[in-house]
């Protein structure tokens, strides 16, 4: 349902987009909800886990006082946020991010359970945080379908130093998969979002994923 093509964004021509249901929000509150009422033994990790509340602090990078600040909202099994990840980000970093021209701001906005598994995993991994987002996009072919994600979203992280066991300590952690939601819900509350990608460059909102060109003229015209 989520690789289906949006509406077009508030931008010149059609963005890619993925958008979620009323049925697919219900079912990940009713995932949290499990989770939240199930109480097992708490699985040990292999590395020692952030704090929670470094875990849900804002993940940005580049300068703090960049003159243009880049908000993404994205569902790491959301297949265009995939292709901005891999074939757009990169030149708005190199171009932008890494000169000192825009602080970029990911958030999630996860759009199925496997999504918000992988969501968790990416923010138990501190300072590897963009490192393991870009791992789960570049492999999301792996994992976002897979009848047993958990398995699979441990294979995809393996390579980067994530193990087994930090998986499931990171799954088990109090309070993460419900300020993920938390996350989620400020931007369908306070901004509107009900797919992804979207993007507030400034105060311009653009929805769906679009050639680095489309970006660029925005934040050039700031």
């Amino acid at each position: 349902m989520h690789r289906r093509e949006g509406a077009g964004s508030r931008t010149a021509g059609r963005g890619l987009r993925a958008r979620i249901g009323a049925g697919a929000l219900a079912t990940l509150v009713a995932v949290a909800a499990a989770a939240c009422s199930s109480s097992p033994a708490a699985p040990t990790a292999d590395h020692a886990l952030p704090t929670l509340s470094e875990m849900l602090a804002e993940k940005t990078l580049g300068s703090a006082t960049a003159p243009v600040t880049m908000i993404e909202y994205s569902s790491l099994g959301c297949s265009h946020c995939a292709d901005f990840q891999i074939a757009t980000f990169p030149q708005i970093k190199s171009t932008y991010v890494d000169t000192g021209r825009v602080k970029f701001v990911y958030r999630d906005y996860p759009l199925d359970p496997p999504s918000l598994a992988a969501a968790m995993v990416a923010r138990c991994s501190g300072s590897n945080f963009f490192t393991t987002i870009d791992t789960l996009y570049r492999n999301q072919g792996t994992w976002a379908y897979a009848a047993n994600y958990t398995a699979a979203i441990k294979n995809a992280v393996s390579g980067i130093g994530i193990t087994s066991d930090d998986v499931d300590a990171c799954l088990a952690v109090p309070g993460l998969q419900s300020g993920i939601l938390a996350i989620m819900a400020t931007g369908t509350q306070q901004y509107s979002v009900g797919g992804t990608p979207t993007f507030f460059i400034n105060s311009q909102r653009v929805d769906g994923a679009y050639p680095f060109a489309t970006y660029a003229a925005i934040i050039d015209g700031l």
